[in-house]
Parts: structure tokens; sequence; C-alpha cells
């Protein structure tokens, strides 16, 4: 039987996404928000909420949340790109929630990536495709003052790495999850 219980508490009031064990990418998050605190934030994400079941909060991550509560306290705006009108409604949902602003849009990321945004967030697909979208998508906007994140490095990643390495980018590696990927590119 699938476990929905956390989403229930968290969307009616029971907690806040800080009140309960955080899920391992939270700390990845906050650390690359807090690099813009107390400014407004935009943030281009691609790859919405998968599922509401609880052990997609821990396995996933729901970014949306923690980005959503930066722009609530702060200001900004929260762009997030998928192929899927279902994950869209569940981080649609999760936006009306939580009582930030969620800017949808339905389709490839690379068809809406621009430069421009202070993060990035790029959680698209794993292999097969992952790799090759998540370089073509860092390629869009590599000469954009931001900083970057990326998801399930083994699946999503390599190729950037071997991208980053030519063109002498530092990026940090987080053993986390499946490996997350962090590039503060703000003083290019």
């Amino acid at each position: 039987m699938k476990d929905f219980s956390y989403a229930d508490r968290l969307f009616n009031g029971g907690f806040t996404s800080d009140s309960s064990v955080a899920a391992p990418r939270d700390r990845v998050f906050r650390s690359v928000l807090a690099k813009f605190v107390p400014e407004p934030v935009t943030i281009f994400q691609v790859g919405a909420i998968e599922t509401f079941e609880t052990k997609f909060r821990y396995g996933s991550g729901w970014s949306d949340l923690l980005f959503g509560e930066y722009i609530n306290t702060y200001g900004g705006l929260l762009r997030i790109i998928d192929i899927n009108m279902d994950h869209l409604a569940h981080s649609d949902y999760a936006a009306s929630k939580m009582g930030y602003e969620a800017n949808l849009g339905f389709g490839d990321a690379i068809d809406f990536i621009v430069p421009g945004f202070d993060i990035y967030y790029l959680d698209g697909a794993d292999e097969p495709l992952g790799n090759a979208q998540t370089l073509a998508q860092f390629k869009a906007i590599e000469n954009t003052e931001c900083c970057v994140i990326v998801d399930d490095v083994p699946s999503k990643a390599q190729d950037l790495i071997v991208h980053l390495e030519s063109i002498e980018q530092e990026y940090v590696t987080h053993a986390v999850g499946n490996g997350m990927l962090t590039i503060d590119m703000r003083n290019k």
C-alpha cells in the first residue's frame, strides 16, 4: 500500500518541510539558496514532483518546497518544466497548498531553458538520455552568472563533468542520494 502520510500532514498544516526529518538533498538545496540570502532569487527547475508518496520526499527531495519557502520569504520566481503533465500537476498542487507561485511549462526543458536565472536545477531524464540532455541544458546557460544543481550524477552528469573539466570550470560533488553536483558560476 502506498504511503502519502508525509504529504497529507505537510499540506494540511501538520508541519512545515523543516519540521520533520530532512530529506538528504535538502542540505544541498539550502546551501545553494543561502548564497542568495536575503535577495530574491529566480529558479529554473527541470523536473516536477513525480509523486506524493512519502518515500519520494526522501528519495527525490521535492525541491519545489524548499525553493517555494525561500521565495515566500525573500521573493523571486520558480519556473518548473516537465514532460509529464501529472508531475506538473503535483508541483502546482504543492505550490497552491504551501502558498508560493510556481510558473509551469509542459515540454522538453531544452525548448524552455534560457540564460538569466539565478539557480538552475537540472533533474530531468535518467539514462539513456539523461547525460546528453543535461549537457545540452547546461551548454544553453553556461555563460550565465548562476548556480547550477544537478541530481543523480551517474545517470545525468557524466558528460557534463567531462565538459566542465575541459573548460576548467570548478564544481562540487555531494555524496547525497545518487550523487549531486553544484556549480557556482556567479563570478564569471
